[in-house]
C-alpha cells in the first residue's frame, strides 16, 4: 500500500511539473504605422521594420512560449475614421491577439477607447499626447482603459526636458516663439513647453505662436514671420515629413543663423537631412532613444540593436524603432509573466494585469509600465554638432543632458499641467 501511494504521489508530482500546453497556432500581432505619405520614411517604415526584425529574431528563439509570431502590417494613412474602421476589423473580424500601433495622436485618441469597447488589447507604441491617459481633473482614476496601454512616455518628457535643458544651457534668453502643427499633438506640446518655461524662466516672453496645418508643404510665410519676431528660441514639435520640409526651407531662408530651434521630437532628422543639418540646434530624443546613447560599452543591448538594425536597413535606428521595441517586448513580457502565474495561455485581462509594474530592459535603458498603463522614461536632450567620422551632425557629447524619469513625468493620477503649476522652483 505504501508503494502504491508513493507511485501515485510521483505521478501527481510529474503532472505538476509538466510544461503547460499552449495553443499551437501563431500569435497574430497587428502593427499599424504610416507606410505611405510624408510620415512614412522617418517614422512609420522604421517602426514597421523594427517590428518585423524583432519577430524574426524572436521566432528563431522559439517565439512567444513556443508560438510563432505572425506580423500583420497595416498602413496608418487615411485619417481617424479609417483607423477606427480598421481597428474594429482587426479585433472583431481578424481576431488578432494584440494591436501594436499608431503614430498620430489623433488616431490614438480615437482608437484606444475601442480596446475596452470591443474587448481587444491595444498598445499604443509612438503617439505622444499627454491627455490620452489623463482624466479631466486631478486626481483622476487609473487606468483609463483596462485593455489599452501606451508603452512609452508622453510628450511631457519632451517639452519639460527642453525647458530644463534651455534653463541650464541658455539661461540668458529673453524671448521664445512656437511653430507647431494645428492639432492635438502640436497644441498639447506647446502648452506643456510654455507652462514649463513660465515656471522655470518666468522672465521669458512669448513673441508669437504659429499653427500651420498638418502636412503643410510651404512654410516660407511662417519662417518670414519667425524672422520678424526675432525670438531667441523657436519651439517646434513638428514630426515626419513636416520637420524635413520646414527645416530645409528654414535653412534656405537663414533662420538658423538668427535663432536656435528646439525640436521636441528632433532625433531622426539630422540623419534624415544629412550633413547640412544645422549645428547648435536643440534636439530631444523622445526618451533616451539614440544610436549613440546609452553608450555601447556601458549598455550592450543598444550596441546589439543598432548593429542588427543597421545591417538590415543601412540606417541607424531612430526613436520610432526604439518605441517599437518597447511595445513588442511589453506585450511579450506581459504574456510570459501572466502565463507563469496562471499555468496556461493567459486571457487579455490577465495579460493586462501582468503588464502593470513591468520593468523592461530596452536598448534605451529601463522602461517601466505604471498602474495608469503608461510607460515612463528618462529623456535625452542635446545640441547638434558636426563630428569627424559621422555623416550627419550628432548630439555634442559635451553638451547633452539626461533628465531622470521622476523629473519629467507627472505622478500617477495627476494631470501634467497641474503638476507643472505645482512646481516649487
Amino acid at each position: 500500500a505504501a508503494g502504491t501511494a508513493l507511485i501515485a504521489s510521483s505521478k501527481r508530482s510529474a503532472r505538476a511539473k509538466a510544461k503547460p500546453k499552449y495553443p499551437k497556432g501563431p500569435v497574430r500581432i497587428a502593427v499599424v504605422s504610416f507606410l505611405t505619405g510624408a510620415a512614412a520614411a522617418p517614422f512609420g517604415i522604421p517602426g514597421n521594420n523594427t517590428f518585423k526584425m524583432l519577430a524574426e529574431i524572436t521566432n528563431k528563439k522559439g517565439g512567444i512560449l513556443g508560438r510563432v509570431i505572425e506580423i500583420l502590417a497595416y498602413d496608418e494613412a487615411g485619417g481617424v475614421d479609417s483607423q477606427v474602421k480598421l481597428c474594429r476589423k482587426l479585433i472583431l473580424d481578424e481576431k488578432v491577439d494584440v494591436i501594436l500601433g499608431y503614430i498620430s495622436s489623433a488616431d490614438c485618441k480615437a482608437v484606444l477607447p475601442l480596446s475596452d469597447e470591443l474587448g481587444g488589447l491595444i498598445i499604443a507604441y509612438d503617439c505622444g499626447t499627454h491627455v490620452l491617459m489623463e482624466g479631466n481633473k486631478t486626481p483622476f482614476k487609473v487606468p483609463k482603459y483596462q485593455l489599452g496601454f501606451r508603452s512609452k512616455a508622453h510628450l511631457g518628457i519632451d517639452n519639460i526636458g527642453l525647458a530644463l535643458f534651455i534653463k541650464k544651457y541658455m539661461p540668458n534668453i529673453k524671448t521664445i516663439a512656437g511653430i507647431n502643427q494645428d492639432y492635438a499633438w502640436g497644441r498639447d506640446s506647446w502648452r506643456v513647453f510654455e507652462a514649463a518655461m513660465k515656471k522655470l524662466m518666468p522672465h521669458v516672453k512669448v513673441v508669437g505662436t504659429w499653427w500651420p496645418p498638418l502636412f503643410t508643404t510651404d512654410y516660407t510665410a511662417h519662417i518670414s514671420a519667425l524672422l520678424g519676431a526675432k525670438p531667441d528660441i523657436v519651439h517646434t514639435s513638428f514630426w515626419g515629413g513636416d520637420t524635413v520640409t520646414f527645416t530645409k526651407q528654414a535653412m534656405a531662408m537663414g533662420l538658423f543663423e538668427k535663432t536656435t530651434v528646439a525640436y521636441s521630437r528632433g532625433e531622426p532628422y539630422p540623419q534624415e537631412i544629412g550633413k547640412d543639418f544645422p549645428e547648435n540646434q536643440i534636439i530631444c530624443c523622445a526618451g533616451t532613444h539614440y544610436f549613440l546613447y546609452p553608450p555601447h560599452d556601458k549598455w550592450p543591448l543598444n550596441k546589439w540593436f543598432v548593429s542588427e538594425y543597421y545591417k538590415r536597413y543601412d540606417k541607424y535606428p531612430t526613436y520610432p524603432c526604439y518605441h517599437a521595441y518597447q511595445a513588442f517586448f511589453t506585450y511579450k513580457t506581459a504574456v510570459e509573466k501572466a502565463a507563469a502565474l496562471v499555468g496556461r495561455w493567459p486571457t487579455l485581462e490577465e495579460i493586462s494585469k501582468a503588464a502593470v509594474g513591468l520593468s523592461i530592459e530596452t536598448p534605451s535603458g529601463h522602461l517601466m509600465i505604471r498602474e495608469d498603463h503608461n510607460g515612463i522614461e528618462d529623456v535625452l536632450v542635446g545640441f547638434t554638432k558636426r563630428v569627424s567620422g559621422h555623416k550627419f551632425p550628432i548630439l555634442d557629447p559635451e553638451r547633452m543632458e539626461v533628465f531622470p524619469a521622476h523629473q519629467v513625468n507627472a505622478p500617477v493620477g495627476v494631470r501634467t499641467l497641474d503638476w507643472i503649476k505645482g512646481w516649487k522652483v
